[in-house]
């Protein structure tokens, strides 16, 4: 029987656009012209891209998470602008998260569903990220922190899913074992077949293809208890 659910959170309990270039502000390019950089935007998404891409690139070859502040450090050095203090480099992450959750919104059902699962059901987030304050930020934004025990985050940890390492931390945490434990999630191999390696079950939501059909939030608790029967 499941006692605990743990729920992807990027595309499963909110919606978001997954691109890295927010539309309303360029925060590398301003980053770049504070800095005494000539380049304009059209480059500066360039090389934000670039660093972006290379280093989740690497991070999802081995397994080991990298923070934004080191993604914003290397395109520093592709924007060839001299070594700054740490504090420009949050001031600009803080800078590019604020243009990049600007739009980001529950999922439909999100709230009704921890709502329903919390009455029976130990509740967590497992989740990817580059920045280990932004799930639990948007957590309180949304209003619905108070439903989650814990939030574990691949920045934290320093595995990212589908590594075993992530949820193994999870169950330990609270000294349960795969069987024991439901998850849910968007991404095929990083919620579904990674957390079914290790006994859980999972359910996934993310986008309908012809050989996976995906559970709605709504419907979720009603499966999660029959699966519990």
């Amino acid at each position: 029987m499941a006692t605990h659910v743990y729920f992807d959170f990027f595309g499963t309990l909110v919606d978001y656009d997954a691109s890295v270039h927010p539309a309303a502000v360029n925060a590398p390019h301003e980053f770049a012209l504070r800095h005494g950089s000539a380049i304009d935007a059209h480059r500066a998404s360039g090389l934000w891209q670039t660093a972006w891409s290379a280093m989740d690139s690497t991070a999802e070859h081995t397994g080991r998470e990298c923070s934004l502040h080191e993604i914003a450090d290397r395109y520093r050095e592709l924007a060839e602008i001299p070594p700054v203090a740490d504090q420009e480099l949050d001031t600009f992450v803080a800078a590019y998260l604020d243009a990049w959750t600007a739009n980001i919104r529950l999922a439909p059902s999100a709230a009704s569903c921890v709502d329903d699962l919390a009455a029976d059901h130990t509740l967590s987030i497992v989740s990817n990220t580059h920045h280990a304050p932004l799930v639990p930020e948007l957590l309180e934004r949304f209003g619905i922190a108070g439903y989650f025990t814990d939030v574990f985050t691949s920045i934290e940890i320093g595995w990212r899913k589908p590594r075993s390492e992530i949820f193994e931390t999870a169950l330990s945490r609270h000294t349960i074992t795969g069987a024991e434990a439901v998850f849910v999630g968007d991404n095929w191999a990083a919620d579904i077949e990674g957390p079914r390696a290790l006994g859980m079950t999972p359910f996934y939501v993310g986008p309908a293809t012809p050989n996976r059909t995906p559970v709605r939030l709504a419907e979720l608790p009603a499966l999660i208890r029959a699966t519990d029967a």
